[in-house]
């Protein structure tokens, strides 16, 4: 269960109040399951590119020096921890330039969910905690804060549009960089599309969150909050029923009276 002071907020980067729950189930069986969480590099062809291929990684640190290992995925990681993210190209030609249009978060692997979160939108940071390290023609490095969606949300996927472009060309995608959506307008549509690629999404995750351990000092916070719910709401019901027992005991005790109606003399 989560609670949250704004309804319209659709993530969240803090704990909320969390009622332990256990479920057992008390026969012995045995079950196995296996799948591909973390995604290989992304292969495209396209005319006047040839083929170029898109990778994009979770690592452990600012400096992106080590790529978190495909197989730890699904990554776990605390709620307002930094998670860092780098998107490559590698293509035979020399003069590309890699663009990241949009990026955002998803509580599944589906970039087109009606749930989801903007981190970058029409080349813009939207999310306020995103920071945007020093990045080269083939590489985009970005890193924000966990959060995670506030409902009954586990995972966090992320994906983005990128483009690939011919570097130096003023009238491609590329080079328009932060736009509102509508500068980028249509009369510039024939000389843009000779020298960049169609979009192509590509996504990866998922980002896992931890649970507190029993003996944290925020576990304990959390369950002497949920004692004290608990015993609130005991002590309200039996004061209520308290009440009425003493009502109906009163209502016992009244002598209805009638009135007994005059004879004629």
């Amino acid at each position: 269960m989560t609670s949250f002071d704004h309804p319209h907020d659709i993530i969240t980067r803090k704990h909320q109040i969390e009622i332990p729950f256990i479920c057992k189930f008390p026969k012995k069986s045995r079950l196995s399951a296996s799948f591909k969480a973390h995604k290989s590099a992304y292969l495209f062809t396209e005319a006047g590119f040839g083929s170029f291929t898109y990778l994009f990684e979770f690592y452990d640190n600012s400096a992106f020096s080590r790529m978190i290992n495909p197989n730890t995925y699904p990554i776990e990681v605390e709620l307002q921890d930094m998670i860092y993210m780098g998107i490559q190209v590698q293509s035979s030609l020399s003069t590309t330039q890699l663009f990241v249009e949009s990026c955002r978060a998803t509580p599944n692997d589906n970039p087109n969910d009606p749930l989801y979160y903007d981190i970058i939108s029409n080349g813009c940071i939207e999310d306020e905690t995103t920071v945007v390290y020093l990045n080269n023609q083939t590489d985009f490095r970005f890193g924000l804060e966990a959060f995670n969606f506030i409902g009954n949300y586990e995972q966090v996927y992320i994906s983005c549009t990128v483009i690939l472009c011919v570097a130096g060309d003023p009238s491609n995608r590329c080079a328009q960089g932060c736009t509102n959506g509508t500068s980028f307008g249509h009369h510039h549509r024939k000389r843009s599309l000779a020298s960049q690629s169609q979009r192509h999404f590509i996504s990866q995750g998922p980002l896992r969150f931890a649970r507190s351990s029993s003996g944290s000092p925020g576990s304990n916070l959390n369950l002497n909050l949920n004692i004290l719910v608990v015993a609130v709401a005991f002590f309200a019901a039996v004061a209520l029923v308290c009440g009425v027992l003493i009502y109906k005991a009163k209502m016992a005790k009244i002598v209805k009276y009638e009135t007994v109606p005059s004879a004629d003399f």
